[in-house]
């Protein structure tokens, strides 16, 4: 923390940069606004954001969301016939 900010400044939030940050992700450790974290169910659940919580839920795997020949662009594509 710089010492030119106030002790309960966490910065802004990751995706809104607008945004005040409120708390820390238990998972990835980055600052998150009130509208991108998941209340925990239950008090043994850490605070998580979208995407953390949707991994911890099994919905997403973590990694890149594409890979192999997906991760082509337009022209690579249409010159194999895909």
């Amino acid at each position: 923390m710089k010492v030119s900010e106030p002790a309960g400044f966490l910065g802004t939030c990751n995706k809104h940069y607008a945004e005040r940050a409120v708390a820390q992700c238990h998972d990835c450790g980055l600052f998150w606004c009130a509208d991108c974290l998941v209340p925990p169910v239950s008090k043994r659940q850490p605070l998580r954001c979208v995407e953390c919580a949707l991994i911890a839920a099994g919905v997403r795997t973590k990694g890149p969301r594409r890979s192999g020949m997906t991760n082509m662009n337009r022209v690579q594509k249409k010159t194999i016939g895909l």
